[in-house]
């Protein structure tokens, strides 16, 4: 796949404050790139950076192969939406979607913009309300509206930021699936902010994990699951989050915290450390068995918490080491206190410096 958008070392400070501290980010031409990350974390300064709305204290941007970094917004051809709805009140539906179409550097017959408002509308079923006034909206019928005014054009690229975390689960559901149809049909590209990890793994090609204004690790999810890149990144993705547990190297195995488990360094790879103190263990909590108190073999833990999840449960279990959540079977019979086992696997975790947060080692013998 070719590049359509390239980001390179950019810096942007608000008020002395560093919004964006090198980040570097390529998006493929034809993919939805998500970007995801916590609030703060530089999602939003990055999308208007890359529009030209913000001026850079220093990095580059180039699009669809030209450096755009000094080039006026109007003339880089992309289309924004912003979480809130930046709705026309005195236009009427058909007309704030129109809108755009009818700018002297997009301009289109009314023929064409007929055509375009129609069938976006139809895509995102707000057929019905085109005649409508806005102030007479829902807040769901107005940010289908903002969504459907910056897709009814082709631009080279869509930015989208956090353009469905005011909707309801339902709503945001069935806008994921439309903006992936609408992605299908016209093969646009799409970088995509949210903070939602659900919502990023369900509309994303490949997701980039930000955090202080730097991405930390990007890929598909599968490459981000099975080789994290540090222990933000673990922090950001999975539902539940990867498991940490504090740990150190004793005698060719790595020991967790108040653990029956020893397992054998020579599993984790290379470990690029002197000496073994000072580091994290991490797991993903599907690798992790609960098991009953007392199972030979097993850690102890006890369960802090128990939230239902319809035909599942998160169950969170507090340990010497730490704790994690892990989703069990609604028939699991755990209760608020009960005190439990659990058992890490014997592949398939990570080792992280606790200072830096750096991945030190794989399990597959290679080094990191």
């Amino acid at each position: 796949m070719s590049g359509m958008l390239r980001l390179e070392g950019l810096r942007k400070s608000y008020r002395g404050k560093g919004a964006l501290r090198g980040l570097d980010l390529d998006v493929a031409d034809n993919e939805i790139f998500a970007l995801l990350g916590p609030t703060g974390a530089g999602k939003s300064s990055t999308l208007l950076a890359s529009a030209g709305l913000i001026d850079l204290d220093a990095g580059r941007v180039h699009l669809a192969g030209r450096d755009v970094t000094d080039a006026d917004p109007a003339s880089r051809d992309v289309s924004i939406v912003f979480e809130g709805f930046n709705l026309l009140p005195v236009l009427d539906v058909k007309d704030n979607i129109a809108f755009a179409l009818r700018s002297p550097a997009y301009r289109e017959d009314d023929g064409e913009i007929a055509r375009r408002v129609g069938r976006t509308a139809e895509l995102l079923r707000i057929s019905h309300l085109l005649d409508r006034d806005v102030g007479t909206l829902s807040g769901g019928e107005r940010q289908r509206v903002a969504i459907a005014r910056a897709l009814v054009r082709r631009p080279k690229l869509f930015l989208l930021d956090e353009p469905l975390s005011a909707l309801d689960l339902k709503l945001r559901e069935g806008l994921r699936a439309e903006l992936r149809d609408i992605h299908r049909r016209d093969r646009s590209t799409m970088l995509y902010a949210t903070h939602d990890y659900h919502g990023a793994i369900a509309i994303a090609d490949r997701i980039g994990i930000i955090d202080g204004g730097v991405v930390q690790q990007s890929g598909t999810i599968e490459e981000i699951f099975s080789l994290p890149a540090n222990v933000l990144v673990g922090k950001l993705v999975g539902s539940p989050a990867m498991a940490f547990f504090d740990a150190a190297i004793a005698d060719g195995h790595v020991a967790i915290k108040g653990s029956a488990q020893r397992m054998p360094v020579a599993g984790f790879g290379e470990v690029a450390r002197a000496g073994g103190e000072g580091l994290v263990y991490g797991v993903w909590p599907e690798d992790i068995e609960i098991t009953a108190a007392g199972t030979p073999g097993a850690n102890a833990g006890s369960v802090y918490a128990l939230d239902n999840r319809g035909f599942e449960r998160a169950v969170q279990v507090e340990t010497a080491a730490g704790s994690f959540r892990k989703v069990v079977p609604h028939t699991t019979s755990l209760k608020q206190g009960d005190a439990c086992g659990f058992v890490l696997p014997a592949t398939g975790g990570f080792l992280f410096d606790r200072a830096t947060g750096r991945r030190l080692s794989q399990q597959d013998g290679s080094p990191a």
